[in-house]
């Protein structure tokens, strides 16, 4: 089984990215410096201000390779997607007015008419697909380039095969609309999820000389200086602040505040600024918050916190040269307390999952149940399977992590219990990554986020043929073929509770829990709500009091 959208090399690349954006709420260290915010403390006298804290580095402003979640996030405020996904898991219109099919195959999209650049010029059906080709193009080398690997003209990489400089699949019907069309059928979500959200159009008019291998490092990518989002950009320092600009003449309005900063900090002085009014608000799993503050922040006087879902997810990879029986498998997942580890280590601000899915996605099925923790029913597979309890298995960590660390720890006295010896190794993420993909672990944790309305890519990785954990079920490969071409948005629920049952019996890649990052916002601010999914759609109507 070969995945319709990723092949394996980029889906690691994508796991490596979300391992790096989204260990929420775990008091994962922050490199940058924790003081110097250049001169986004205060704002210019009389201008309506709002400073974000966030505790990860805005890596690049290249809107064709965004690096993480706070550099896709100031971006995004720069370089508008056609759509963007909101916490109820609709797309709203950016760049795009809509986007529409009625074959499922060729999706026409239809852009604001109104849309324009800084300089005054309008964005054209000319500049998206300028902006197609050069994230197809392999002298880019865009981090996102294998999202267009469904449209019809790429290869399996999403790149333009050698010698070919139009995309057959892309086709421009006017100034303001252009069609798209995949190798294959697919559903209105994952379009708007894979090419709606992650291309940011850039201006031909600006870029049109540039040579493609040169792209990447002109000035432009270094400050953006022509752009059609709601915010331009004054000052960068990467390790340090974002200072923005409204953008008087942005086409849906002018935003009220008139100056908007990203303050990289430390956790612990996300909640220190909080609580001294240095910043506004956080961006939850983007900003964290450590556990460990979550009681005081939420007893701050003028200061609201909001509960995210359950996105990130702990993934324990089980090698099956190590642990070839399912019954011994089994065992693990029971073995591992994970009530205790919400309630205790997380506080509450999680919730146990030992499957695929997390309470937030549309696909899980509530009647496949978390596993319990059943210490004696483990104890009892192991005797079956015939278990060698001398037998010593490696859990690798990702370093770095304080709770996922605790976790672990937590989990190695669970298994010691029931007759499984884990020695904890910690690893950094890329050494961790390497050993999963190599397959020279037993046992390894990893922080993944499911994209929740578009899950197959990982799934197919984790379950199909060249899957890091040497599990095999021909009943999933027959599924996973017919979720790749299915645009029934019933029968794709129906096939992934099918898989969610099987791997509820295989075990071959159980999860322990989800974590809920903590939001938090100044009562001074309105029209803004911290959430992960939408937070800056309606930038436009936030004010302050």
């Amino acid at each position: 089984m070969k995945a319709r959208f990723f092949s394996t090399r980029k889906l690691l690349a994508v796991t490596l990215i979300l391992a790096l954006t989204v260990l929420s709420a775990c008091g994962q260290a922050n490199t940058g410096n924790t003081a110097d915010t250049g001169n986004t403390g205060t704002a210019d006298s009389g201008k309506k201000t709002v400073n974000i804290g966030v505790t990860y580095s805005p890596n690049t402003l290249n809107p064709l390779s965004p690096v993480g979640l706070v550099s896709s996030y100031v971006t995004g405020l720069m370089f508008l997607p056609l759509v963007d996904i909101d916490e109820d898991l609709t797309f709203k219109p950016m760049l795009a007015d809509s986007i529409e099919t009625t074959d499922n195959k060729t999706f026409t999209i239809n852009l604001n008419k109104e849309a324009k650049w800084t300089d005054g010029t309008p964005v054209t059906a000319d500049d998206v697909i300028f902006t197609f080709k050069l994230m197809a193009n392999p002298k880019v080398a865009s981090t996102y380039a294998y999202m267009y690997a469904i449209i019809e003209g790429l290869d399996d990489s999403g790149y333009l095969p050698e010698g070919t400089a139009d995309i057959s699949g892309i086709k421009k019907v006017d100034d303001h609309t252009l069609t798209v069309t995949t190798k294959a059928p697919t559903t209105l979500n994952i379009f708007q999820d894979t090419v709606g959200r992650y291309l940011l159009t850039v201006p031909q008019s600006v870029l049109k000389d540039v040579a493609p291998e040169n792209i990447n490092k002109s000035e432009f990518m270094q400050k953006p200086n022509v752009t059609n989002g709601p915010y331009k950009l004054v000052e960068y320092s990467r390790d340090h602040y974002v200072q923005f600009e409204a953008n008087a003449d942005y086409f849906k309005g002018a935003p009220k505040i008139e100056q908007l900063n990203f303050k990289v900090l430390q956790p612990t002085a996300i909640s220190a600024q909080l609580q001294s009014g240095e910043i506004d608000m956080n961006i939850p799993s983007a900003g964290v918050i450590p556990i460990s503050d979550y009681d005081k922040i939420k007893g701050l006087e003028g200061i609201t916190t909001v509960d995210g879902p359950a996105i990130a997810t702990q993934f324990m990879y089980i090698n099956e040269k190590s642990v070839p029986d399912a019954k011994q498998r089994h065992a693990i997942s029971y073995a591992i307390n994970r009530d205790m580890i919400v309630n205790n280590l997380l506080k509450g601000s999680g919730e146990a999952v030992s499957g695929f899915f997390t309470s937030y996605s549309p696909y899980v099925d509530e009647s496949v149940k978390a596993d319990a923790y059943d210490p004696e029913k483990a104890k009892s597979l192991l005797q079956e399977s015939g278990w060698d309890s001398g037998k010593a298995l490696t859990l690798l960590v990702l370093s770095g992590d304080s709770t996922l660390e605790q976790a672990a720890n937590i989990m190695a006295e669970n298994l010691k219990a029931v007759g499984v010896n884990v020695q904890i190794q910690m690893a950094d993420l890329a050494t961790l990554v390497d050993k999963i993909v190599k397959m020279e672990y037993d046992l390894g944790i990893l922080t993944v986020s499911m994209v929740p309305v578009n899950p197959l890519p990982d799934i197919a990785y984790f379950l199909g043929t060249g899957n890091p954990n040497g599990y095999s079920n021909p009943q999933i490969d027959e599924l996973l073929a017919s979720l790749s071409a299915e645009t029934d948005e019933a029968k794709i629920k129906q096939y992934f509770s099918e898989i969610q049952k099987i791997v509820a019996e295989d075990v071959p890649m159980p999860s322990i829990y989800a974590t809920k990052a903590l939001g938090a916002i100044n009562d001074r601010v309105s029209g803004a709500k911290p959430k992960d999914f939408g937070m800056f759609i309606n930038v436009t109507e936030w004010d302050v009091k």
